[in-house]
């Protein structure tokens, strides 16, 4: 494989990226070579200044020896409410439209309708060993915060299934998001007050 098509393969891998698009990336890059060399050193750079929280398994910028992003470090949360997203993106929305002071955990994805294997999608071991922690601490309701597609629904039905043995001994509540939510909206584009309306009738 020539280093063209290479490049343009790894762009096509990219969410939402289609082959045309891949393909301008590349040229992109090759018109204006500075971009091509600060976007190398920045990728370089990535995989050594960027970790994975231990707790809610979100990436964050490395800040001295933490292994926990700020918002598991912060005390001042309300440690009764986990919220369950599926991707880094989806937790930055929610964060920053103020409508949730609990803790998260992202999954990593979503499970497509007809897949086999969900521990292999997910990160369900990981999702139960976190509600099981916060249990300990005074965990009270579990939210699933997953869009409101087919892949999403699906996703949110496997993971309150996974959970529902512990959900029982501990005397926890599951909950969805509730209106606000359309049908097939991605939970990365909603707006403050969609997200502020979906949690206060959240089910």
């Amino acid at each position: 494989m020539d280093t063209l098509h290479e490049l343009t393969e790894i762009f096509r891998a990219f969410p939402g990226v289609g082959p045309r698009q891949a393909k301008r990336f590349v040229h992109h890059l090759l018109q204006r070579g500075e971009d091509a060399e600060a976007l190398s050193a920045l990728a370089a750079r990535l995989r050594k200044s960027v970790v994975r929280c231990e707790l809610c398994r979100r990436f964050f910028t490395k800040e001295g020896s933490f292994k926990k992003c700020r918002a598991c470090r912060d005390e001042g949360r309300d440690k009764a409410t986990l919220l369950i997203v599926a991707r880094d993106i989806d937790l930055e929305a929610v964060e920053k439209s103020g409508s949730f002071r609990g803790y998260y955990f992202v999954l990593g994805g979503t499970i497509p309708i007809l897949d086999k294997q969900p521990e292999k999608r997910i990160a369900l071991a990981a999702l139960i060993a976190r509600a099981e922690n916060a249990a300990k601490e005074g965990l009270k309701e579990i939210v699933l915060a997953l869009s409101a597609n087919p892949e999403g629904e699906h996703t949110a039905e496997t993971a309150a299934r996974i959970l529902a043995p512990l959900a029982k001994e501990h005397n926890i509540k599951i909950s969805t998001l509730g209106r606000g939510l359309s049908t097939g909206t991605e939970l990365e584009y909603a707006d403050a007050e969609t997200l502020k309306s979906a949690f206060k009738n959240r089910q």
